[in-house]
């Protein structure tokens, strides 16, 4: 019998992830992952899955629109083989865009908007020289804080804050230095993990912790 088709996560629970996939990257983009993954949020990206049949940009304006949140970090917009990079810039178009000629359920989306340096971008891209931009300086830790305060500021009114950005870091050096015991018995590496497996292992590792001694 065929397993029933994943149920996507909810609008409200959902955050795309608009950034890098490099390696140079990768430590960030887990740091983010995390983040989201801890604070009880959906995680989704152009990682999700892959199939040669789809066109991205037809992929990606639907992930954007299933989430009611995004973050999307510039900071690798710059010249690579005298070429630059639009491709983060360009998804961001697409959320704003979204969020002022949509649908009405899409207005209530959110975004981060990240970069490695204050205003760097404004070399780039002035036109959002008047919204709020964080910085991580390609601090792992720095875009924890990002993130983490980014989601319990908009927090629905009756809701607790999230943890505090130095035990979401704190969390996060744990789960880094237990992830090779983790995988271990699944016979997977660290180094070497899919998008859905460090998915996987952040939520095991969760589930683990939450389990009574």
């Amino acid at each position: 019998m065929a397993s029933p088709p994943r149920r996507k996560p909810a609008a409200s629970l959902s955050v795309f992830i608009n950034c890098p996939f490099d390696d140079d990257y990768r430590p960030i983009l887990r740091a983010i992952v995390f983040t989201v993954v801890v604070s009880g949020y959906h995680p989704r990206c152009a990682l999700d899955s892959t199939d040669g049949a789809e066109i991205r940009i037809a992929k990606i304006a639907s992930l954007i629109g299933d989430c009611d949140w995004g973050v999307h970090d510039l900071s690798r917009v710059e010249v690579v083989d005298g070429v630059p990079r639009f491709n983060m810039p360009m998804e961001l178009g697409l959320h704003l865009g979204a969020r002022l000629l949509g649908e009405p359920r899409h207005r209530r989306k959110r975004a981060l908007i990240l970069d490695a340096q204050p205003h760097r971008y404004d070399r780039a891209l002035s036109d959002i020289s008047g919204q709020d931009v964080e910085t991580h300086g390609g601090n792992p830790e720095a875009a924890i804080r990002c993130v983490r305060n980014w989601l319990s500021e908009h927090r629905r009114y009756n809701q607790p804050p999230l943890p505090g950005a130095a035990a979401v870091q704190a969390d996060y050096r744990t789960f880094t230095a237990e992830l090779g015991a983790l995988l271990a018995p699944r016979r997977l590496d660290p180094d070497d993990l899919t998008h859905s497996d460090y998915l996987f292992a952040v939520r095991d590792w969760i589930a683990t912790r939450a389990e009574p001694a």
